[in-house]
């Protein structure tokens, strides 16, 4: 009998061995070239997962680059006289040149040294019907009495047939520019008509109304910007 059990145990198949690792010199590769491996990896989980993060990275640096040179985004940068220009009280204006409804240039660097009311507006804002009577009654009263103080109005809105014949109508005199693509409204972020943008001798915002300019709120920024 041991010598028949003997003879069974040789015969027994040896067991597979379970533990054993593929060699790593097996594993396919994605690329053959050891680049892109080192960018993107060796196998597809690696590969979708350093595509997406590219592609995020790229979207982002985009939306910035798109974002600092939008066109007529307000600047930031010092201005010549050392001050910041931006939109804030305090700030230099953002400078402009648009068309008059007289076919002239018209920039609001020029005004410099005078006090001005930068307004937005167009002919069936609810609210310009509203403020424009009393504007023009104290823009003619200050021109009588010699003051050197001036609106310049800015129309996003309507063409030129429209608000020129507007302007007849309601017997304005003060400057009126067209801005046609609208860069001075994206330039001046703007949100809401009217609005009007009081500013200094020296370019720089001392007040913001948004909605119609009553006749208070009219003398009493004027009365600032006209400071010396």
């Amino acid at each position: 009998m041991a010598h028949t059990n003997s003879r069974r145990d040789a015969r027994s198949p040896a067991r597979p061995s379970f533990n054993r690792k593929p060699s790593q010199r097996n594993r396919k590769r994605l690329f053959q070239s050891d680049v892109l491996t080192t960018l993107f990896g060796r196998n597809v989980g690696t590969l979708v997962t350093r595509s997406v993060l590219t592609v995020v990275v790229i979207g982002v640096l985009a939306f910035i680059v798109a974002g600092l040179l939008r066109p007529g985004a307000a600047s930031t940068t010092p201005s010549s006289s050392g001050a910041t220009v931006g939109l804030q009280i305090g700030d230099v204006a953002p400078d402009f040149t648009l068309t008059s409804l007289d076919g002239k240039q018209v920039s609001l660097s020029q005004f410099r040294g005078r006090p001005v009311m930068l307004n937005f507006w167009y002919s069936t804002c609810p609210g310009c019907l509203a403020e424009i009577p009393g504007m023009q009654h104290f823009y003619s009263a200050q021109q009588a009495a010699g003051k050197d103080f001036v609106i310049l109005g800015v129309n996003s809105v309507d063409d030129a047939q429209t608000a020129q014949q507007f302007a007849q109508q309601s017997g304005l005199t003060y400057p009126l520019a067209l801005d046609n693509n609208q860069h001075v409204a994206t330039l001046y972020n703007l949100t809401a008509t009217p609005t009007s943008y009081f500013i200094d001798r020296q370019g720089i915002i001392r007040s913001v109304v948004v909605g119609p300019v009553d006749a208070s709120t009219l003398q009493q920024d004027v009365a600032e910007i006209s400071r010396t």
